[in-house]
């Protein structure tokens, strides 16, 4: 299927997404100052929201291979050892990109297909 690269995709967050977008806002509000996580939290969204151009950019989420969409990924790098990744599918026919999930990479990746399935 030929790439909309040039047109806007309208980015859209699943209830799970959003589930796990506040549990990392947890996260770091608990473990950051206040003004750090409020950064931090600007940054990872305006990294999810980017995706409305270029969605194709994201490397293929090779631990969720063979399930129902082709899932892709955005690193987000939290610290210089903590990354979270924004992790997504692309509708062409709607022209929507679905972003499933926020996965903090210091979790078992085994239950990352659980969460996005």
């Amino acid at each position: 299927m030929e790439e909309r690269e040039t047109s806007e995709y309208q980015v859209e967050f699943t209830l799970t997404s959003k589930s796990h977008f506040y549990e990392v806002l947890e996260y770091l509000y608990e473990h950051y100052s206040l003004e750090r996580a409020e950064q931090l939290a600007d940054e990872l969204e305006r990294m999810a929201q980017s995706l409305a151009y270029y969605p194709h950019r994201g490397a293929k989420e090779m631990w969720l291979a063979g399930l129902k969409h082709e899932y892709r990924f955005l690193l987000f790098n939290r610290t210089k050892r903590a990354e979270i990744k924004i992790i997504y599918y692309i509708q062409e026919s709607e022209g929507k990109v679905y972003v499933t999930d926020f996965f903090p990479t210091e979790r078992d990746v085994d239950t990352m297909a659980e969460r996005n399935s």
